[in-house]
């Protein structure tokens, strides 16, 4: 539940009630509205970092595409203190000591280190060395010449470079039989190769790509490279000494798509990967070349993103965020060597980003509801069409009011004696999926249905995923990454831990169908709060009572039912090397309702994924309970609490003389808000069985 203060406490039980909400729309989408193209520029490896001023600074390798002089090169940098500003796109500088000598396929990388820019890249003639220029002013000069790093043993070429930033460089390099990754690290001077301790790759096309992060807590690198056509990530520790190999972040396509140039940047509380995704249509026939776009919290897991399909590259892309120099707010920044596209930061102070619609609202009702969307139904004022100013068109002119900007609710009374004094709470975070203006003589209104955030789970996923020996907890953060939910709340039972010993993300289907599987594993429930953090919930009967309804009932109905399952039988993953025809089984038994009813009623239920008797008992358990709480049927009408979530137990007290006594349940809600500033919530203790009361200010707990 949600934290009251205690007047808002107070009025929520009081006999005299003046319910009081806010609305307001928020447009925090980011566009990339504005694009540009970068004059003659060529498609090019290149790399981009922010530096302490907040000046973009980029560095890239020329290209001789009909392989003639491919290590023969130029090696030039600009500092961009302007995004908006085309011209600042197209003027280049070579480096000192880096015309006509470097390998165009080896790979570039630019890093703020604490205030020091490093840029590398491979030697191609007189040598095969890594060099690497300095800068301490923010990008304004560089080393007149390169001082090296190392050399790659045997003469190796190198596949990619990359730098985390804390005094580093990662490469991929050839050796016998395929590839391995490499780091040096620098303390007044560069160390010694690190070489990787993970399996050869057997194959790396030319320029597959490396990007690195740091995480000072873990001390550990956390590394993401390609093989040109799969994304793999493993960890290195800060010595390079250890490394160890993670689930990969895109598994190959049967050589069908290429993956390459990937690259990392950090804001808003997020790690960014962007990387090129190109088929020639040889095995498809589908011919495309554009960067990708995933996030991560954590980098451990990540989403599957989103595309960039109007800027068209095969050499590398950058993607970040920077407040220019002299500038107001922040911009979002993807950058290819070709084009460049902005998208503005989220103000509220920005009256096209923003709106309050308090005033505005005439009618709204909200549902949520387990499995689905949570809904939000409104009629807004739109008397002398006060709105439309404030309402996006498709595709141009982006406003607060649009197809997936943000509507943030808040739900409260006015407190004080007298209760004039407004009290709010936000409650609800939608996306708005349908706008129209209804006219009529005497009636101008804009109704809107809007859906929270987890209608991502209902996206499908395209490419087929197997995780083999993941815990459950894993899965599920693993599962809602993919689709976009970086910030999730697990519990910390038991069953958290059980081992999933396979698990396919199948191809073709929604995330939904893939998070309910896992939660199935158990009995997990989940739901999205008012900050949008993915709850789960094991349904326990040790959970506290959230809130007593005894005065504030308005109607109640009660009721139970007898015919349901007192036995279940849950059958697991046949075991290994015991007797021919073993099964793995756990049991669970209602003796009560068997006594009472003197029927047997069987559940049987078979888990692959669960591989020992203990872990089939806890699901029959979980199963079971599931049917004891199916038994009971709760409707009630109350007014407005805004504390309540769902999946809050709410404890009943009925002084009527009826047999059939409440006691407690979880609360599933439907709330009506009329006219007449009439607001009361619903209770239900039957989740997915939810029905509307018609009537002004009425709502069902069922």
């Amino acid at each position: 539940m949600r934290t009251l203060s205690s007047t808002l406490a107070n009025a929520v039980s009081a006999q005299t009630q003046r319910p009081y909400i806010t609305l307001t729309a928020e447009d925090q989408i980011n566009y990339l509205e504005q694009s540009f193209a970068t004059g003659s520029n060529a498609d090019a490896l290149t790399s981009c970092c922010v530096a302490n001023d907040d000046s973009i600074i980029r560095a890239a390798l020329t290209r001789d595409n009909s392989g003639l002089h491919i290590n023969s090169q130029n090696f030039q940098w600009q500092r961009i203190t302007d995004p908006t500003n085309p011209s600042q796109w197209q003027s280049w500088t070579i480096y000192g000591g880096g015309s006509g000598n470097m390998a165009q396929d080896s790979g570039c990388c630019i890093s703020n280190n604490n205030g020091t820019l490093r840029a590398f890249a491979q030697q191609g003639t007189s040598g095969n060395a890594i060099f690497v220029w300095t800068s301490t002013n923010n990008g304004v000069s560089w080393s007149t010449s390169p001082t090296i790093v190392l050399s790659p043993p045997s003469s190796a070429s190198t596949k990619g470079i990359a730098s985390a930033g804390n005094n580093d460089v990662f490469f991929i390099y050839d050796v016998l039989g395929g590839n391995a990754l490499g780091c040096s690290f620098y303390s007044g001077s560069w160390s010694a190769l690190h070489s990787w301790t993970l399996p050869t790759m057997t194959y790396v096309g030319s320029s597959s790509g490396i990007a690195a992060a740091y995480n000072a807590t873990l001390s550990l690198y956390y590394v993401i490279y390609s093989d040109l056509y799969a994304l793999y990530e493993c960890t290195a520790s800060s010595n390079g000494a250890t490394w160890t190999a993670l689930p990969d972040i895109a598994p190959s396509t049967n050589q069908s798509m290429i993956r390459q140039d990937p690259r990392l940047q950090s804001f808003d509380g997020l790690y960014t990967l962007s990387c090129i995704e190109a088929d020639s249509g040889a095995y498809t026939g589908s011919a495309y070349q554009y960067p990708r776009v995933r996030q991560s919290a954590d980098l451990l897991h990540w989403s599957n993103g989103f595309i960039l399909h109007d800027m068209p590259a095969y050499y590398g892309a950058s993607y970040l965020k920077t407040t220019p120099p002299g500038a107001s707010r922040a911009i979002y920044v993807a950058s290819t060597m070709q084009k460049v596209e902005l998208g503005k930061d989220f103000q509220a102070s920005d009256g096209t980003q923003y709106r309050d619609l308090s005033t505005n609202v005439l009618e709204y009702h909200c549902v949520d509801e387990l499995g689905k969307p949570s809904t939000l139904s409104l009629v807004l004022d739109d008397s002398s069409a006060n709105l439309v100013p404030y309402v996006a068109s498709y595709g141009s002119n982006y406003a607060a009011l649009g197809l997936n900007t943000t509507l943030v609710l808040s739900e409260g009374y006015r407190t004080g004696q007298p209760p004039i004094t407004p009290e709010a709470m936000t409650v609800a975070r939608y996306r708005i999926k349908q706008l129209a203006f209804e006219r009529a003589p005497g009636r101008n209104q804009l109704t809107i249905e809007a859906v929270d955030l987890t209608h991502l789970l209902d996206l499908t996923n395209r490419y087929q995923i197997t995780y083999v020996n993941q815990t459950l907890a894993w899965m599920l953060s693993e599962v809602c990454a993919r689709a976009g939910f970086f910030h999730v709340s697990l519990p910390t039972t038991s069953q958290m831990s059980t081992s999933v010993l396979t698990f396919v993300l199948h191809a073709g289907r929604n995330y939904r169908q893939a998070l309910d599987e896992l939660c199935r594993v158990g009995w997990l429930e989940y739901f999205l709060d008012q900050n949008e953090i993915l709850q789960f919930r094991e349904l326990s009967t040790g959970v506290s009572v959230a809130w007593h309804y005894t005065p504030e009932i308005e109607t109640l109905t009660l009721g139970s039912t007898d015919i349901r399952t007192n036995h279940v039988i849950v059958t697991g993953k046949p075991p290994t090397g015991t007797y021919i025809g073993a099964i793995t089984n756990g049991e669970a038994y209602d003796d009560a309702h068997m006594h009472t009813t003197g029927i047997e009623h069987v559940l049987t239920a078979s888990d692959a994924k669960l591989s020992t008797a203990a872990v089939c008992s806890s699901k029959a358990a979980f199963l079971l309970a599931q049917e004891q709480r199916d038994q009971l049927s709760h409707n009630i009408t109350v007014p407005l609490n805004p504390a309540l979530q769902v999946l809050d137990v709410i404890q009943l007290s009925d002084n009527s003389a009826t047999t059939q006594r409440p006691g407690a349940a979880r609360g599933h809600w439907h709330q009506f808000h009329g006219p007449h500033r009439q607001s009361c919530r619903a209770l239900s203790a039957r989740p997915r069985h939810l029905h509307h009361d018609p009537r002004p200010g009425g709502l069902v707990m069922r």
